[in-house]
């Protein structure tokens, strides 16, 4: 039986693999949100940065989740970057005065994971 941290693990890994592999083949759909893909330079910075960083923690996290010894590691470091896009989207939309909706929405989606993280790791027996 799948643990609730396991769980968690596997829905970031599941995420950061689809992002990732969605920027590291198509660049430019980050102009569907606003960001200006200017050349190849920029491309390939954002296969590097949107893509291969992203596919690499979604690696570690699947990693995490196969070890039963290491759930609370990836757990932990799930927890972390999710609230770091996070606190960042959050930033951004006040600093900028508002956001699109699809802002908003992944704003949600990264407030209610991190929620459900924290309750988690809460939850975890100390030492």
């Amino acid at each position: 039986m799948k643990s609730a941290d396991q769980v968690l693990i596997v829905i970031a890994a599941v995420i950061f693999t689809g992002f990732g592999a969605w920027f590291l083949l198509k660049p430019a759909a980050l102009g569907g949100i606003g960001i200006e893909v200017s050349g190849p330079s920029a491309r390939t910075d954002i296969r590097a940065t949107y893509g291969g960083f992203e596919l690499g923690v979604a690696a570690f996290l699947f990693w995490c989740a196969s070890r039963g010894d290491w759930h609370h590691v990836g757990l932990v470091a799930a927890t972390l970057c999710v609230a770091g896009f996070g606190v960042g989207r959050g930033v951004g939309i006040l600093l900028e005065g508002g956001a699109t909706a699809f802002m908003w929405s992944l704003l949600a989606v990264e407030a209610v994971y991190t929620a459900c993280a924290v309750w988690c790791l809460t939850r975890a027996p100390a030492g």
